[in-house]
């Protein structure tokens, strides 16, 4: 058991600011987007650095202001949790097991747009992570 403790306070810092915004942000299903994914719980997946961030897929945009994200990782575990990302050019796993449903508030700013057949590749993983 690791002796890290989670910094929840900075985090509940940032959370009122992103609630506040009133700017709705343009995204599109196939971008990489910085989120704030903040502070979690337990094994939940966290933003890194002062504001949280994490890269995230759009996965699926269920309306202007809502997407299903699946957050990225630079650490190159192989199972079927995770499937293989390249971004920038530089090799990572999104993380199926950690998707989710976020506002477009937590959206920072966009990183890149995967090609469709690394999405089709993407949606294949996460389809056989989800059945039974």
């Amino acid at each position: 058991m690791s002796n890290f403790i989670k910094n929840f306070v900075d985090w509940f810092k940032i959370k009122p600011k992103l609630d506040a915004k009133a700017e709705r942000i343009q995204f599109s299903q196939r971008e990489i987007w910085m989120v704030h994914l903040g502070v979690n719980v337990g094994f939940e997946i966290d933003g890194k650095n002062q504001e949280k961030l994490r890269p995230c897929l759009i996965y699926k945009k269920l309306s202007h202001q809502t997407a299903l994200i699946i957050p990225l990782t630079s650490t190159l575990k192989d199972s079927s949790w995770y499937s293989k990302s390249f971004v920038k050019n530089q090799e990572g796993r999104y993380c199926l097991n950690q998707i989710r449903m976020v506002d477009s508030k937590r959206l920072k700013y966009r990183v890149e747009r995967v090609s469709e057949q690394d999405f089709k590749k993407v949606a294949e993983d996460f389809m056989n992570f989800i059945s039974p």
